[in-house]
């Protein structure tokens, strides 16, 4: 409840992100039971009583694109396979998808993945 603390305190919006893909490519779900689990995640994050009109959640499957692509595509460009394999263990036997998962994880944390959110503002304090 730390999160709700500093967004009560603060007055800051907040992203919340579902990452339905990832459980599809680690936990070897469909697409379809990764979606229904992600919609039971987000009914608990609302319970815990966030400011709607500050929360943003979003779910990959449904929101990945345009400029979120755009930061995958700059933060995959920074990042070496050795460094990620050595941070996440990952062995020739795994999946690309696993390996293409971080940056997708990254972007989130740079508010120009949300221009509906943040556009034009200079801070995000309110």
């Amino acid at each position: 409840m730390f999160t709700k603390y500093l967004q009560d305190a603060f007055k800051v919006p907040l992203v919340i992100q579902l990452t339905d893909d990832k459980k599809c490519m680690w936990k070897n779900l469909t697409v379809e039971e990764s979606q229904r689990l992600a919609r039971e995640n987000a009914k608990d994050i609302i319970a815990c009583g966030f400011d709607i009109t500050r929360t943003f959640i979003f779910s990959n499957f449904d929101y990945v694109g345009g400029d979120f692509h755009k930061n995958m595509v700059k933060v995959g460009k920074c990042v070496t396979y050795n460094k990620v394999a050595g941070i996440f263990g990952f062995t020739g036997e795994d999946h690309i998808g696993k390996v293409s998962f971080p940056p997708i994880k990254a972007v989130p944390s740079f508010r120009s993945s949300f221009p509906h959110l943040f556009s034009g503002q200079e801070t995000v304090v309110a």
